[in-house]
């Protein structure tokens, strides 16, 4: 995990890792992306993602708004929230 990740949000990056331990997958990371949305601000959920998957935060930041303007389709969301609910989602949504 980069050191420059808040403490704060290492939680969320511990169940994202866990519940992707290969990498999170294009076809997850909008969904993730709406799903999380509600529970951190643009700026955090930006450094969470980076962190997560490497990608630079401002080409997050980018994917952030497209994505909150035109979410991915339900069942991607519903798939994502299946998933990251084994790994802890409510526990890391509890904390914001």
């Amino acid at each position: 995990m980069p050191e420059t990740l808040h403490p704060t949000l290492s939680g969320a990056a511990r169940m994202l890792r866990d519940a992707y331990p290969g990498g999170m997958p294009d076809t997850a990371y909008f969904a993730v992306l709406a799903l999380l949305y509600d529970h951190f601000s643009d700026r955090n959920l930006a450094e969470l993602m980076a962190a997560v998957t490497g990608k630079d935060a401002a080409v997050v930041l980018n994917d952030i708004y497209a994505c909150a303007s035109s979410e991915p389709a339900p069942s991607a969301i519903a798939a994502a929230r299946t998933l990251l609910a084994r790994h802890g989602l409510q526990a890391v949504c509890a904390e914001d």
